[in-house]
């Protein structure tokens, strides 16, 4: 029961915090141990997919998320992916940026209780719309199958 409630509660402040409206869906999962020593929130938010191309840079596009440290401790993100799946059948994988710090960096520590924002990028063009599955990807053993929330209450 208090993990469907803490659960609810992380789903409400990552809808709060990303400012996703209604009609925005996101996929999220809470993932956690028996010990919540691990004890965290991820939303990926494809509405918020931007596609950026200029002279000097290949054409990329970019996805924010969250990630909501519910743990007392620090949270190590250690450049993770985002494997997408889209309706055509093709998949994709973010790919690590060059990127030191701010939110287009792959890795980082997130204080307990603290939330941070990442851009996810991948090398091809693509919109919300053509998305129908996505997995987080924490290691060759750790892949979460990311739940589906339409946001249309």
């Amino acid at each position: 029961m208090f993990k469907k409630q803490l659960l609810l509660a992380g789903l409400m402040f990552i809808s709060l915090v990303s400012n996703a409206q209604a009609k925005n869906p996101f996929f999220y999962e809470l993932i956690a141990n028996d010990s919540k020593t691990t004890n965290f929130v991820f939303g990926f938010y494809p509405s918020s997919y931007t596609f950026e191309e200029t002279k000097d840079v290949e054409g990329f596009t970019s996805i924010k998320s969250a990630v909501i440290n519910n743990a007392k401790g620090s949270l190590s993100w250690s450049d993770y992916k985002i494997n997408i799946l889209l309706k055509s059948g093709k998949l994709l994988r973010s790919y690590s940026t060059v990127a030191k710090d701010g939110q287009y960096a792959c890795n980082y520590t997130v204080q307990g209780s603290d939330t941070h924002y990442q851009y996810f990028c991948f090398h091809n063009k693509f919109t919300a719309d053509d998305i129908d599955k996505v997995w987080l990807v924490l290691g060759d053993d750790q892949i979460f199958s990311l739940l589906y929330d339409k946001n249309d209450k």
